[in-house]
């Protein structure tokens, strides 16, 4: 379960923090559970508590840091040019979101709030400013990352 965790984390502390919580989660509720196959369940839940671990921390600097490496990574003209590309293909991601998302996007990534500062400055749900996040990262990791790798591999 550790390796399991430290896999997809890379941090040492945090991976035997989920794992003492799944542990501690199965043993508050082990009268009112009855699993099958222990190994599998385990598993899952490690998976899924890492997955809220990650999610819950993302942050505008884990959203950006990918596009400044590859944009900082070239040099010359061809740096300034992924650079211009790189911004163009941000702006016509954030072009096609709904102005709700836009205005999410724009409070949390830009502005660096959280999404208990943009609930209420929006007077929404703080669990939909949380999910409008989740689909915009999810649309980043396929729908654009896929465009970032045309991108650089056509300035290579």
């Amino acid at each position: 379960m550790y390796d399991s965790a430290y896999k997809r984390l890379k941090n040492k502390k945090q991976a035997e923090d989920i794992v003492q919580d799944v542990f501690l989660a199965l043993w508050l509720r082990r009268k009112n559970q009855d699993i099958d196959n222990l190994p599998a369940y385990l598993h899952t839940a490690v998976k899924f508590k890492v997955f809220n671990y990650v999610e819950r921390n993302l942050s505008h600097k884990s959203f950006y840091d990918p596009l400044v490496e590859i944009a900082l990574s070239s040099s010359g003209t061809d740096g300034s040019l992924i650079e211009k590309e790189l911004y163009n293909l941000l702006i016509a991601y954030i072009n096609t979101l709904s102005e709700k998302k836009r205005e999410i996007f724009r409070l949390h990534f830009i502005e660096n709030k959280s999404t208990k500062e943009i609930a209420e400055l929006l007077k929404i749900p703080r669990k939909t400013v949380q999910n409008q996040l989740r689909s915009i990262i999810l649309d980043v990791r396929t729908r654009i990352a896929p465009l970032l790798i045309l991108v650089i591999g056509n300035q290579i």
